[in-house]
């Protein structure tokens, strides 16, 4: 079968990335000799070059990776497909149709036949064996959305412990030479690409659903597939630099410290980023060790500065020890630390957030993310906050990454606006804020521009 896999066009984030989620779905179509072609429309354009390229390929099923960000533009894509096909089986799988109850999902993407929750690898292949063989053994297909005479059926979700069995990526059909973009994109180093060592989350914070759409278990590669995949990115496509975009990347010191230490054996002159980063794992021999292997910059979830909004979170972390560990990284290596940090969660007080931004700007750090609290689906905090009233159910309008749409009871949404905007410019116009940023990424200030004029695009557009 011939089978379409995108991401819709984006009306409410911008980022230019390689998918790695629909490389592996590739990858596992491939197996079963279906031919796959990928479009990124949030990287290629809007919806007329999604209608484009869809007339151009005439596939047999459409399947869309689906962003609670996105549902308006992922119900247009469904629609014109519809129109084009008639035919077409139309898949959803990705976080949204994850995290959301299968009858409110379906009935809002009233063009889609199907929908998978959790893992697709394994669903995907097994779905379209089903519909070719017209056998009708649905139940089989794990993490499966369907329609019935009876309703909506679902499957639970599976997430395979294995994950060298998935293979690599179709890289082919994301080549990250092709991407502006990098998960870290004020990284200089060109071409750069994300990697995965790990799926899954086992912690519980109240703001995150990572532990639904990937799992509480943590499931890891070997290290030698992974080494394997870095140095195909090096041969075949240039790349020079990577970013390990695990949920828990650090979570497991012994697996970092022989990672570090292959790459080291082997001479390989690479650098690399990470994320997912919990500091309470990290000692001075591994970060050490970590810098001499490479490692750029940790981007490490601080979320706030106040313990009390930390613990209501359910973190699980200590404010204090948090700090010595950065100030023993940064004095002891030259990893760089990224802060991403969250203002005006729920129950927070205009009193923790400014003691939020009085933490950001006390550590020693390189760069910083900060957002108003987005409300997104999946999370405990979501169905407290629909529970108590605080919030609408989510139709789209009511979260947005660039977009103040919640203050915490007690803050105005123009209050908060003004502490994000106090926070933002007071550690990004610090001379030596400014410094740091511009002497090791001045190579890409012609990035910067770009992208700061499609973001302005995008909110036009939108």
């Amino acid at each position: 079968m011939r089978v379409f896999l995108t991401v819709p066009p984006a009306l409410k984030s911008h980022m230019q990335i390689p998918d790695l989620g629909l490389a592996y779905m590739a990858t596992a179509l491939r197996k079963q000799n279906h031919t796959v072609t990928i479009l990124q429309a949030e990287k290629h354009g809007n919806h007329d070059d999604f209608t484009r390229a869809l007339q151009e390929f005439r596939p047999d099923v459409l399947g869309i990776k689906t962003f609670s960000l996105e549902i308006a533009s992922i119900r247009t894509c469904t629609e014109i497909a519809r129109t084009l096909f008639p035919d077409i089986v139309i898949v959803l799988g990705g976080p949204h149709m994850s995290v959301i109850p299968s009858e409110e999902s379906m009935a809002f993407f009233k063009e889609a036949d199907f929908g998978v929750r959790g893992e697709g690898e394994i669903a995907f292949p097994r779905l379209l064996e089903v519909i070719e063989s017209g056998s009708g053994r649905f139940e089989g297909v794990p993490g499966l959305i369907r329609r019935t005479e009876n309703g909506i059926e679902t499957q639970p979700s599976y997430f395979h412990r294995q994950l060298d069995d998935f293979d690599f990526p179709a890289w082919d059909l994301i080549d990250p030479r092709n991407y502006k973009d990098r998960w870290y994109f004020w990284s200089p180093e060109f071409p750069g690409a994300p990697i995965l060592t790990s799926r899954g989350c086992p912690y519980r914070c109240t703001f995150c659903a990572q532990n639904v759409v990937n799992g509480k278990i943590i499931r890891r590669r070997s290290i030698e597939r992974v080494l394997e995949e870095m140095e195909l990115l090096m041969t075949r496509y240039g790349v020079v630099h990577f970013d390990f975009i695990d949920d828990n990347f650090l979570m497991d010191p012994q697996y970092v410290r022989s990672l570090c230490e292959a790459i080291l054996a082997r001479g390989w002159n690479v650098r690399w980023n990470c994320c997912g980063a919990r500091l309470d794992y990290l000692d001075k021999d591994l970060v050490r060790l970590m810098d001499r292997a490479g490692c750029n910059v940790i981007s490490v979830g601080f979320e706030s500065g106040s313990q009390r909004v930390l613990d209501y979170m359910r973190k699980g972390i200590d404010k204090e020890g948090i700090r010595q560990k950065v100030r023993m990284i940064t004095s002891n290596t030259s990893i760089r630390i990224m802060g991403l940090f969250i203002l005006g969660f729920p129950t927070e007080t205009e009193a923790e957030t400014r003691e939020t931004i009085r933490f950001i700007l006390d550590l020693p750090l390189f760069l910083v993310s900060i957002n108003t609290y987005i409300v997104m689906p999946g999370c405990e905090e979501y169905d407290r906050l629909i529970a108590s009233g605080e919030v609408k159910p989510m139709d789209g309008s009511n979260i947005g990454l660039d977009e103040h749409v919640y203050a915490p009871r007690g803050m105005s949404l123009k209050r908060l606006g003004y502490l994000y905007n106090l926070a933002f410019f007071r550690f990004f116009l610090r001379p030596l804020t400014l410094y740091r940023i511009l002497r090791y990424s001045w190579r890409r200030i012609p990035h910067f521009i770009d992208k700061a004029l499609r973001k302005l695009i995008w909110q036009s557009a939108g």
